[in-house]
């Protein structure tokens, strides 16, 4: 693998020149007010601009496009969820806090119902007040399709996040219920952060236009966007939890790498998401703060295990082999990743222990590529992303593993496309134009166990391979099922465990967060989720 390692090495360092040379003079933005971003950069706490890595800004409805970045900078900034991710702590793993919510509990004689005591008080940034009817406005918008005022846009983001709930009511003015499909399904709250609640009175008067003037509770609101250039967002001055101390944020989406580090270095931005790695000691030396830390987020493969040869375990275990991780993460990644074979990482309470995982072996690789009929290998195509929330460094971290991959005979084309056309692919499925795909490049975050039904369970909302184990399903159901939380991660390891094996997803590294931030960027704790709390952020 030497010869590989030094030919990426190059590559990258020559993509890095030449992305730094293309981009290093961008144009000049301008709002609907003229001249510069429109915003007054004065006032306490100051403005933070930020270089997200995806294409397009996020829609900025309740519901995001771009991923899980459309949640971290824009809807988990502009609205409220009953409960939310608390990514205060650098040292704490993340853990599901009250949002909306003060408080919820299982009926003991119904375990399907929820009851959940809504938050008093708080108001939208059009001034009208939260209750119950708001939450029912708003589950009602993404889950019933007879509403006149159902987004289908909003419903297809969330839609993996609703397969729990199979019912919702209103109790009292702060009170509502949440019935879910299963029994006892402690699990239901770790899909509500993402079902945000929009002011029910603005998306009345403003219909399809509501995501043109996006009015929530959240920690910022909404003070304009130029399509494909800027979000600008104000503090929420009456905020209910804790008020920002910066005064105005501003998101710019810049897909490349380079033209992110061409922006930080420039003074454009503040704060850059993941630049490329031959810059990071330079900038530490100039004082810039490079911030990692371990979190959940897999960089992987969802295989084909339909159609092809990826449907037959032995290639997908042969694949896992011949990838050189320590590699890869090392002298590509150079410690922004770290190698990982299982869908859960270390510090996951579903992680097993001592399960043999197909880590780098590539003569092993051959020889089940062999037992498999492929003693000359096959050729197959992977759809890949370009940039993306998540997805590191996709084009030079691909080409390494199809260096890879090409050793023990497994010949991969790589179809690049923007994280959006990814994620079409994942929502339809490896069929139609689709049918001859062998795998699809994509990111996880793995911060919670619905994952392992939703990714590999049969008819999961995000199994796009169309894995389906029957021991692995039971192991699921068992552990939803359990009483006792002891009992159900046991099954979940289990679970694990048969995931490991048969591979249905191709687990490759995890993701370290990187961002870098100006050194005039204050108090941000880098936690160990993949969200921001930029409430307690300065810019000085």
């Amino acid at each position: 693998m030497k010869h590989v390692k030094r030919f990426l090495a190059l590559s990258l360092a020559a993509a890095l020149l030449a992305g730094c040379v293309s981009c290093g003079n961008s144009d000049e933005k301008t709002s609907p007010t003229g001249g510069g971003s429109g915003v007054d950069s004065t006032g306490d706490g100051g403005t933070l601009r930020i270089a997200m890595t995806c294409a397009a800004l996020p829609n900025t409805d309740s519901e995001p496009t771009e991923g899980q970045e459309g949640y971290r900078f824009v809807s988990f900034q502009l609205y409220d969820a009953l409960v939310k991710w608390d990514a205060s702590s650098e040292t704490e793993a993340g853990k599901i806090i009250p949002g909306l919510a003060t408080s919820w509990e299982q009926n003991p004689e119904n375990p399907k119902r929820w009851t959940f005591h809504l938050r008093e008080g708080v108001k939208f940034h059009d001034g009208t007040d939260f209750n119950a009817d708001c939450v029912i406005f708003a589950l009602d918008r993404v889950m019933n399709p007879d509403f006149e005022y159902y987004s289908t846009t909003c419903a297809a983001s969330v839609g993996s996040f609703l397969a729990n709930i199979e019912s919702y009511a209103k109790v009292d003015d702060y009170t509502i219920t949440i019935d879910t499909v299963q029994d006892n399904n402690a699990y239901l709250i770790y899909d509500l952060p993402y079902i945000m609640i929009p002011s029910m009175e603005a998306v009345k008067e403003k219909g399809d236009g509501f995501a043109d003037a996006p009015v929530g509770s959240g920690p910022f609101r909404f003070v304009s966007k130029i399509a494909g250039q800027e979000l600008v967002m104000e503090r929420n001055e009456n905020y209910w939890g804790n008020v920002p101390q910066i005064k105005t944020l501003i998101l710019k989406p810049i897909s490349d790498a380079s033209a992110r580090l061409a922006a930080l270095q420039s003074g454009e931005v503040d704060w850059a998401e993941v630049v490329p790695v031959e810059s990071l000691e330079s900038l530490k030396s100039q004082g810039y703060q490079v911030k990692l830390n371990d979190y959940p987020h897999a960089w992987l493969y969802i295989m084909n295990t339909e159609a092809g040869p990826f449907a037959d375990a032995r290639v997908r275990q042969a694949f896992s082999m011949s990838i050189d991780r320590e590699g890869l993460c090392n002298d590509i990644l150079q410690g922004v990743g770290t190698p990982l074979a299982q869908l859960m990482y270390p510090g996951s309470p579903w992680y097993a222990e001592g399960v043999e995982e197909y880590t780098y072996n590539p003569e092993r690789a051959k020889e089940l590529l062999a037992e498999a009929g492929y003693p000359d290998g096959f050729t197959t195509t992977f759809v890949c992303p370009t940039s993306g929330s998540g997805n590191m460094f996709p084009q030079i971290m691909n080409e390494y593993i199809q260096k890879c991959a090409e050793e023990v005979g497994i010949h991969i084309e790589l179809d690049m496309s923007e994280s959006e056309r990814v994620w079409d692919v994942m929502k339809v499925g490896f069929k139609d134009e689709y049918a001859d795909v062998g795998a699809l490049n994509t990111s996880f975050y793995t911060m919670f166990p619905n994952v392992f039904q939703k990714f590999a369970g049969t008819g999961g909302s995000f199994n796009t391979g169309k894995y389906s184990n029957p021991e692995y399903d039971a192991c699921i159901e068992a552990a939803y099922a359990a009483t006792d939380e002891a009992e159900s991660t046991r099954q979940f390891i289990e679970a694990e465990k048969i995931f490991t094996e048969e591979l249905p997803w191709v687990i490759v590294c995890n993701d370290r967060n990187l961002r870098v931030l100006a050194p005039n960027v204050q108090n941000f704790a880098q936690s160990q989720t993949w969200y921001v709390d930029l409430t307690t952020v300065t810019v000085e």
